[in-house]
């Protein structure tokens, strides 16, 4: 007897583990068993609100293909104005182009983030005004890049000024020193 016990003692700590592991699977999964159904007339008596009541949207198929349309344009724009500003340098048309394409890439960019992460049916009021703020925040960088553009040496000047700054920086360093 105390043989067969001795014997079936792993056989019973594996099962109770495997007994366990499926009382923690079917606690997790039965989660919204837990609550009881209710009738939707106990809720809401006579006034059951009807689904088929309640307006729809028109469905409109080629919205997204616009947006991903107009997505790749931009990206596509972006690509050569980029290109044109490493090959030739600081030009005024380039410029102003690039202070209106890259803050419009950032801007439908930046959009689709918050239209991940801040739905408007779960968030509907941080949704509206992150979204009023992208515009904000665009307009003002759209501005900011015109200043740029008009009163100081250009957006690739002033990208070239700051990517070249800390040699600058050891440059004028190294001539005090002399």
């Amino acid at each position: 007897m105390a043989f067969n016990a001795v014997s079936r003692a792993p056989a019973l700590r594996s099962l109770s583990t495997a007994a366990l592991l499926q009382q923690r699977m079917t606690l997790r999964t039965a989660r919204p068993l837990l609550f009881k159904a209710t009738a939707p007339k106990a809720l809401f008596g006579d006034n059951v609100p009807n689904p088929a009541a309640v307006p729809q949207p028109a469905a409109n198929r080629m919205k997204g293909s616009y947006h991903w349309m107009n997505e790749r344009a931009l990206t596509v724009i972006t690509a050569p104005l980029l290109v044109t500003a490493f090959a030739y340098g600081a030009h005024p048309i380039n410029d102003m182009l690039m202070g209106i394409v890259i803050p419009m890439h950032a801007y439908m960019g930046f959009g689709q983030v918050l239209l991940d992460y801040f739905d408007a049916r779960r968030w509907p009021v941080i949704s509206r005004v992150l979204k009023y703020a992208l515009v904000g925040v665009t307009g003002l960088s759209m501005f900011g890049c015109w200043r740029i553009n008009t009163t100081d040496v250009g957006l690739t000047n002033y990208f070239a000024r700051i990517w070249n700054a800390n040699k600058n920086k050891q440059q004028a360093a190294a001539q005090e020193s002399e």
